[in-house]
């Protein structure tokens, strides 16, 4: 009788981990099966967090903040464990980066790429990211400094930019000191490190400085004012990898906004109530209008969520200078010309596409040179772990990229 028990209370927890698990996918995701058992590790991880906070628990959130924090960065990476390429921990500005120097390079300087990873400003590490560093190094030939950013919330905006511009000022400065050839150094990241890498390009683009060849925006963010753009309308609920409401507690804690308030606030900016009205029809506007996409996208599949509170005039009054200011959004940025070639890779069903798309027609139009890379069944973070993931798209995207990288350096 006991066994009996036992077996239907254990089929129930299955059956339960199931429902809870299980994610509809669109029609055209690449390899529904693998990406179907992601999404719902990531669905079930949610499902976990609320019930955390309702047992009156940090949220999850939080609680890998909290985490993260404690951990000391230190001693061999994975990757060095391969042998061909030189990897070696040092700080530079005097924050930690992480080194990759192919054994195939001569004595020359070499070209350069400083990496930004991503986590929404708040999460992640160089090391998470060593291997994908490891990978650029290797498939490029060229040197990579991973750069292990202070994050929020303990460093809200702008200090993540601003280490991240004083690192790569820091190589421009002294590249010979590790065998880098100041004169092709170009900035790369993923998410919230292509939000990064396209802020160092502007924040250097008229210093005194060697100028940067190249930037590499994987899946960028570059704005904060729209989070009711077509792309997270249809994507919001189908792709719990990152959905709207993810993308408002990652950008209140970047904003600077109490921590032990992040669900409440991550509504408010999720439901676009984080901006006021007045602000909204300004001419900022013009920068996140949905006539930069290319027609197929300026209409949402979807029906738009329906939003019937008012916007909280507190945060309205905290986050809008923020929002405007281009070491922030990039798309806010009045004039992008001059600005290094860019490789921008957006997917199709990402939350972030249409931040990639108007931003790559924003760099066309001030005549800025642009590889668009759509990828096609493609989500986001499908370039971290293409393998694992199984995804085409982020295995097209990271080789396409790589071919930028060496077109753009004449390698």
């Amino acid at each position: 009788m006991l066994l009996k028990i036992i077996v239907s209370l254990f089929t129930l927890l299955i059956v339960a981990i199931a429902i809870i698990g299980y994610t509809p996918l669109p029609e055209g995701v690449q390899n529904p099966y693998k990406t179907q058992v992601l999404m719902g590790v990531f669905k079930i991880l949610h499902f976990v967090m609320h019930v955390r906070e309702y047992l009156g628990y940090d949220g999850l959130l939080n609680s890998i903040v909290k985490f993260q924090s404690e951990i000391i960065l230190e001693g061999e990476t994975y990757s060095s464990k391969y042998g061909d390429v030189e990897v070696k921990r040092t700080k530079m500005a005097n924050i930690p980066v992480i080194l990759y120097k192919p054994h195939s390079l001569t004595d020359q300087l070499s070209p350069a790429l400083i990496y930004f990873h991503g986590g929404g400003w708040v999460i992640g590490t160089a090391d998470e990211m060593d291997i994908k560093a490891y990978d650029y190094a290797k498939s490029t030939n060229i040197i990579v400094i991973n750069v292990d950013y202070r994050r929020a919330p303990d460093f809200p905006f702008p200090i993540p930019a601003q280490d991240c511009v004083e690192v790569t000022r820091y190589i421009l400065q002294h590249g010979d000191q590790f065998g880098i050839d100041v004169n092709k150094v170009g900035v790369g990241g993923e998410s919230a490190g292509g939000n990064l890498a396209a802020v160092v390009s502007l924040a250097l683009l008229n210093s005194d400085l060697p100028s940067l060849k190249y930037q590499v925006l994987t899946y960028p963010v570059v704005q904060g004012f729209n989070l009711h753009l077509p792309s997270y309308v249809d994507n919001n609920t189908t792709m719990p990898i990152l959905t709207a409401g993810m993308a408002g507690a990652f950008l209140s804690l970047y904003f600077g906004l109490d921590k032990h308030k992040t669900d409440y606030y991550a509504k408010v900016i999720s439901e676009n109530r984080h901006i006021s009205p007045e602000f909204r029809k300004s001419k900022y506007s013009e920068y996140v209008n949905v006539n930069l996409l290319p027609k197929e996208f300026r209409t949402p599949n979807k029906t738009a969520p329906v939003v019937t509170e008012p916007y909280d005039p507190q945060v309205a009054a905290k986050v809008e200078p923020i929002i405007i200011n281009p070491l922030f959004s990039p798309l806010m940025a009045p004039d992008l010309s001059g600005l290094p070639p860019a490789y921008i890779h957006v997917c199709e069903f990402d939350i972030l596409r249409d931040d990639g798309l108007m931003y790559a027609r924003r760099l066309k139009d001030a005549g800025v040179s642009v590889i668009l890379h759509f990828g096609y069944g493609g989500y986001h973070g499908d370039t971290m772990f293409p393998d694992i993931m199984g995804s085409q798209s982020g295995r097209d995207g990271f080789k396409t990229a790589c071919d930028f990288i060496t077109r753009i350096l004449k390698l």
